[in-house]
């Protein structure tokens, strides 16, 4: 086996990550007196950094306090400590790059930063993507990738929240997904007519029954009307079926845009006598 086979199969760890990206992001060169790091530049220009990362703080370390992370310890961090993580430091690099692009080791450290983060997320099918307020980590979702293609131009915060659904540091947050349910539930419910008489009308009715039923438009939770199964459910099982109803509403836009083509399609061949 080659070194690279090995190297492929190399299972990622998150403390170890997490310790890797710490010592880059810590590392120093310069003179005795006038040492620096990647992390003391942006400290030095934190105050430039947008509100809506820095918003009240006053340094790294303020920040890395308001959203209960620290440096310390690498050993004890799992996979969310990994991914908060690398979504601040794509944030602080890309909000600070303007103050160090011209000092080359401050480029190439936060470079081999980016770089070792996409390689993370590589391994754990997982992408960056930008957000109107930045940088934030998603699981690797076609499905959602396609169904925003399918949204008209004017739908832009709700192509957003399609993004945000899929975000790693979401996972846990049912009332942030029962809201982008909610969003997609109103963008797709004028489509009944679309879906009357198609091979997708059973699709598009299983669509209407969950977003009802399940404690999600309707917040029916502990009301008694709840399908039976779902009653006893935990935390866990109803984040599932959210995460089910949201693969089902995606594929509720996809169905209606093959639709329309299908009916292009039809236009397209020749009458027949």
């Amino acid at each position: 086996m080659s070194i690279f086979e090995i190297l492929e199969k190399r299972e990622i760890k998150p403390a170890n990550e997490f310790e890797r990206l710490v010592a880059l992001f810590h590392y120093e060169w310069g003179t005795f007196r006038l040492k620096t790091s990647l992390k003391q530049i942006i400290n030095n220009v934190f105050h430039k950094i947008p509100t809506q990362l820095r918003q009240t703080f006053l340094s790294v370390d303020d920040l890395l306090k308001g959203i209960g992370l620290s440096e310390d310890y690498a050993y004890r961090k799992e996979w969310k400590d990994l991914f908060l993580y690398s979504e601040m430091l794509l944030n602080l690099i890309n909000y600070t790059k303007e103050y160090f692009e011209k000092d080359d080791i401050a480029r190439e450290t936060a470079q081999q930063i980016v770089s070792n983060i996409n390689v993370i997320l590589e391994k754990t099918n997982h992408e960056w993507v930008q957000t109107k307020e930045g940088y934030i980590i998603v699981d690797k979702n076609p499905a959602a990738t396609e169904a925003i293609e399918c949204l008209e131009n004017d739908k832009t915060d709700l192509a957003l929240n399609m993004i945000e659904y899929n975000r790693v540091l979401l996972k846990g947050n049912l009332a942030r997904k029962r809201e982008i349910l909610v969003a997609l539930a109103d963008y797709t419910e004028p489509m009944n007519n679309d879906f009357k008489g198609t091979q997708y009308a059973a699709l598009y009715s299983d669509s209407r029954f969950l977003v009802n039923a399940i404690d999600i438009r309707h917040n029916n939770s502990g009301k008694g009307d709840l399908p039976e199964k779902a009653k006893s459910w935990t935390s866990q099982e109803k984040e599932d079926w959210y995460d089910k109803t949201y693969q089902v509403l995606l594929t509720v836009i996809l169905a209606r845009k093959h639709i329309d083509v299908s009916k292009e399609i039809q236009d397209l061949k020749p009458a027949r006598n």
